[in-house]
């Protein structure tokens, strides 16, 4: 055990130094590892090692390009967030919990799943954004600039399916359950993803850069403030990504308790 806890913390602290987390993001990484290895052994820190490891190497894959193309799901320069750590692993930490408070094997479905669908949108976001063609709005019903919550593209739906897939058959292999139910926890994590989208696309908040006249994310463009055109003031991306996994964690609940009702 305290192998496994310096190697939690070992990874904290290089995340911090390599800037792919903040310092409150590290340590709230550090507390969120140590709660998922007490209530899921390290099979959960596999899965939640998974996710972390093949998101931060796709935010810093073409970095320079998806910035020219106003990619604003990726982290800032000084690295992901205490809240954008957890938007994503919020949702899997509750499951945690729940486990250690009520022990049962739904919860720790509903844990798989939540990161399913954080890896679905962050492959989703990460790899979308590089796609030739301009992606389209689901609310707006046009074709829009890369990175807007709301928008789908091709190669986004590819990459939040295979993002979704590496969570459930990881799950499959590591605790050598069946396919069925790796199926199941693949499956809603793609769905909590698509329910992303949708949150993006109706309740999110977009803003227009008063410069350039470009929609966007962001609360500065150009150098700029940002002004307002969309969406609830509280609505903002971190809840959108923590209301999503929370879905997808619901969804693999419901069809683990009927699978095997």
């Amino acid at each position: 055990m305290i192998f496994i806890l310096g190697g939690i913390a070992l990874l904290s602290i290089l995340s911090a130094l390599f800037k792919w987390l903040t310092i409150a993001g590290s340590i709230t990484a550090f507390i969120l590892g140590v709660i998922i290895y007490h209530a899921f052994s390290w099979q959960g820190l596999t899965i939640l090692g998974l996710f972390f490891i093949t998101s931060t190497l796709l935010t810093k894959w073409k970095k320079d390009k998806k910035q020219d193309q106003d990619a604003l799901h990726t982290e800032d320069k000084k690295g992901r967030s205490l809240l954008q750590v957890l938007a994503n692993g919020g949702a899997a930490l509750l499951a945690a919990i729940g486990h250690l408070t009520l022990s049962d094997p739904v919860w720790l479905i509903v844990f798989a799943a939540t990161f399913a669908t954080a890896t679905a949108d962050t492959w989703a976001s990460e790899i979308g954004v590089l796609s030739k063609k301009r992606p389209f709005h689901i609310k707006e019903w046009k074709k829009v600039e890369p990175g807007l919550s709301g928008a789908i593209s091709s190669l986004g739906t590819i990459a939040a399916a295979l993002g979704a897939s590496l969570i459930g058959f990881s799950f499959y292999l590591l605790y050598d359950s069946s396919i069925t139910i790796g199926f199941c926890i693949a499956f809603s994590g793609f769905l909590g993803n698509f329910a992303d989208t949708l949150f993006g696309a109706w309740f999110e908040q977009k803003y227009v850069c008063s410069n350039c006249k470009r929609e966007t994310e962001s609360h500065v463009h150009c150098g700029v403030k940002t002004i307002r055109i969309f969406g609830y003031p509280f609505f903002t991306n971190n809840l959108v990504n923590f209301s999503s996994t929370i879905i997808g964690g619901l969804i693999a609940g419901g069809l683990y308790v009927w699978i095997m009702s």
